[in-house]
């Protein structure tokens, strides 16, 4: 997402005109893996007659079974609407015993929770789905911001920053879980209640440090899907 007026509208509309309960998953995990449990879960819904939760929940905890079995068994539990299956796998999730399928028991436990209740709710059950998760009803989010002009930043610059940019997102409820400054650019994680603008709440604190010398662009990147690696910060940085 880039700091772009219609996609920051569109993004926050769509949250806004959500009603129900809301569920964000916490943890991060990669948008892809979503999608293939979602897909596999689909499956085992359809398939799945003849097993019990008993069964399952001894799979879950038994030592001698296999990548794919330990996939199946987490799944069936999650869509089985079982407070025991349910508890299985929370207290699992306290003690993985393969950390292959972390992302795996993070999402059955997710789904499991989502499908109780829905069962014991008339209230609609709504899933936030992004790659870098979030807590209770905040999202984590990365920003990406660079120099003016890829200048070095001073060291009265970086204090500046490490300041202003966590004190505005606090302003606003929110918590910058790490803060990046580097040569010429610098990284946010932070988790922000869902309704804030965000748009407004990063820009408000760029121009706070500019008031200081214009040296923080006014473009920049905020997106809930992944925290940048070196390739996608090189390819930032050769656009100026």
């Amino acid at each position: 997402m880039e700091n772009d007026n219609d996609i920051f509208n569109e993004f926050q509309q769509a949250l806004q005109g959500m009603k129900g309960n809301l569920h964000v998953l916490e943890i991060p995990v990669p948008v892809e893996k979503q999608l293939e449990y979602f897909k596999y879960s689909e499956k085992v819904r359809e398939y799945s007659e003849s097993e019990t939760v008993e069964e399952q929940i001894e799979m879950l905890n038994s030592d001698r079974v296999s990548y794919e079995e330990m996939k199946y068994a987490m799944t069936f539990l999650a869509i089985s609407g079982d407070v025991k299956a349910y508890r299985a796998l929370e207290s699992y999730s306290k003690e993985p015993k393969n950390e292959l399928l972390n992302d795996w028991i993070a999402m059955s436990l997710l789904q499991a929770r989502i499908t109780l209740d829905s069962e014991l709710s008339d209230e609609k059950q709504v899933f936030i789905s992004t790659g870098l998760g979030g807590e209770r009803n905040k999202l984590r989010f990365y920003a990406f911001f660079k120099s003016e002009g890829l200048r070095p930043f001073s060291d009265y610059q970086r204090n500046l920053i490490e300041k202003e940019m966590p004190f505005h997102i606090r302003r606003y409820q929110g918590e910058v879980e790490e803060i990046q400054i580097e040569e010429n650019y610098f990284s946010l994680v932070f988790l922000i209640d869902l309704q804030v603008d965000l748009r407004n709440m990063l820009l408000n604190a760029v121009d706070e440090c500019n008031e200081y010398g214009n040296f923080i662009q006014t473009g920049f990147i905020v997106t809930n899907v992944k925290k940048f690696g070196e390739e996608d910060i090189r390819r930032e940085l050769q656009k100026r």
